[in-house]
């Protein structure tokens, strides 16, 4: 959730990683509509790239600008800031080691002022720019040292650890009353002193990042995941290592890591799971303690192959638990849909209130869900929170083809591929954004949408349903093939 002009709008930043800037293919831009009492509005909307005067870098092949983005308020000074993750950039003859930029909120939105590029070659910050590091390729936001300073975590899947390619990493960066400093700046890996398992070639430590207070002591929490990580000899099957806060920031001391053959847990480390593949953070029982959503997009279901399941951890005082874990699909007895092979649910998570019942809802992508003869149309379930933590009851299933939606449920669409979560008009129910990113524009193709869901007293619905894409009356920029609008969102 997002509020960069401080209105009490959310507002939404929309990646477009295929968006190419002028002869540069795949360079990559944002898009941000602002919130307003009627929802998203066109009105002050902005179209970010490094070819904007006061951003800095420039706009070059294939950077990926946008392919991840975080919001928090880095300076505290009540405008949420926007970190861009660029995951291609290059730095001297360094390929893909990526950077991330960071604009500042203000009164009127979102401004270059003050823009900040960060990256391993800045003075203070851990290791050393080097080819396909991916920094920027995952970005997560929390307070971690509770000093009332948001704070950056950065994932590197692609840092190599010594002799072990693509082992992983992340880079902590600090708020300050100036912004993210290197002061106090950390790197984690699973070589680190004290965190458990072991870096191997692969593992991709820091490709999926989440941020809760796992242990309500006040300090926020990171959730790293290493979705290709090997369990005993099973390849790929993915685990998720936990690091909690503390006055000094992250910290070694407690950390956690979790599979699904770790005692308790629901299902079976099995080889291209990807557990891990998506995180979401929320308070699903609402007892203080935020608990962790899963997805293991490639786990199979009975004999349906890379159906896909969640996980749902729980939170309490010593973190995360295994006491009361859950397991989701769309076999679960009272989930709309049925599992079919590549559905891959889980794929992506969102949490919001959408009911504003007190309970923390969990929305599930489905992105290779057939609709009709429309394969991989895509779709998204939604589970509500309740006393017990999440439940089928009241479980919805959200497309394209379903009545009243705006658009309509088309071959390849990947609905549900990217979801995030705000209250956009301000009415105390959460709203629901979903990537549409293989969405077609007329002979546009996969030019990418994105589609609102406005909460209500009785879960998401589709009044007041919204579509934005780059043809929308009013957006900056036109739809163009491979856009790939609403490949991020935050």
């Amino acid at each position: 959730m997002s509020d960069f002009d401080n209105d009490g709008f959310d507002d939404l930043a929309i990646g477009v990683p295929g968006e190419g800037i002028g002869t540069a293919a795949l360079a990559g831009a944002a898009n941000v509509i602002y919130g307003s009492s009627s929802g998203l509005a066109t009105v002050g909307n902005q179209l970010w790239h490094q070819n904007v005067a006061g951003v800095i870098g420039g706009a070059e092949l294939e950077d990926g600008f946008a392919s991840a983005l975080a919001s928090g308020d880095f300076d505290n000074d009540g405008f949420d800031d926007l970190a861009v993750g660029v995951h291609g950039e290059d730095f001297g003859t360094a390929a893909n080691a990526g950077t991330v930029n960071v604009l500042r909120g203000s009164t009127t939105g979102l401004t270059a002022a003050g823009d900040q590029s960060w990256n391993q070659d800045v003075a203070g910050v851990a290791s050393a720019a080097e080819n396909d590091d991916a920094f920027g390729d995952a970005l997560a936001v929390g307070d971690f040292d509770n000093d009332g300073f948001d704070d950056l975590a950065v994932g590197a899947p692609g840092e190599d650890l010594g002799a072990i390619m693509s082992g992983g990493a992340v880079n902590v960066l600090r708020g300050s009353t100036s912004g993210l400093t290197a002061t106090g700046n950390q790197i984690w890996h699973q070589d680190s002193a004290g965190v458990e398992s072991g870096a191997e070639t692969g593992d991709l430590f820091g490709d999926v990042l989440a941020v809760g207070d796992f242990n309500d002591d006040g300090f926020d929490d990171l959730a790293v995941s290493a979705r290709r990580e090997d369990i005993g000899g099973v390849e790929n099957a993915g685990a998720v290592n936990l690091l909690l806060g503390s006055s000094g920031g992250l910290t070694a001391t407690g950390n956690q890591l979790w599979h699904q053959n770790s005692a308790g847990v629901a299902g079976v480390a099995e080889d291209d799971d990807a557990f891990g593949n998506a995180l979401a953070v929320g308070d699903f029982d609402n007892d203080g303690f935020d608990d962790l959503a899963i997805g293991a997009p490639g786990e199979g279901v009975a004999t349906i192959e890379d159906a896909g399941a969640v996980n749902v951890l729980r939170g309490s005082a010593n973190g995360l638990t295994a006491t009361g874990n859950q397991t989701w699909y769309q076999d679960s007895a009272g989930i709309a849909g049925s599992g079919e092979e590549r559905d891959g649910f889980g794929n992506a998570l969102a949490v919001g209130d959408f009911n504003n019942d007190g309970f923390d809802d969990l929305a599930i992508g489905v992105r290779g869900e057939d609709i009709g003869a429309s394969a991989n149309a895509g779709a998204v379930s939604v589970l509500f929170g309740s006393a017990s933590g999440l439940t089928a009851s009241g479980n919805e299933l959200w497309h394209q083809d379903v009545a009243g939606v705006e658009s309509a449920a088309e071959t390849d669409d990947i609905f549900g591929d990217v979801l995030t979560t705000g209250d956009f008009n301000d009415d105390g129910f959460d709203d629901l954004a979903v990537g549409v990113s293989g969405e077609d524009l007329g002979a546009v193709v996969n030019g990418g949408a994105s589609q609102i869901f406005l909460g209500s007293a009785n879960g998401l619905t589709a009044a007041g349903d919204q579509i934005w894409h780059q043809d929308s009356s009013g957006i900056l920029d036109v739809a163009e093939a491979g856009d790939l609008f609403g490949g991020w969102l935050i």
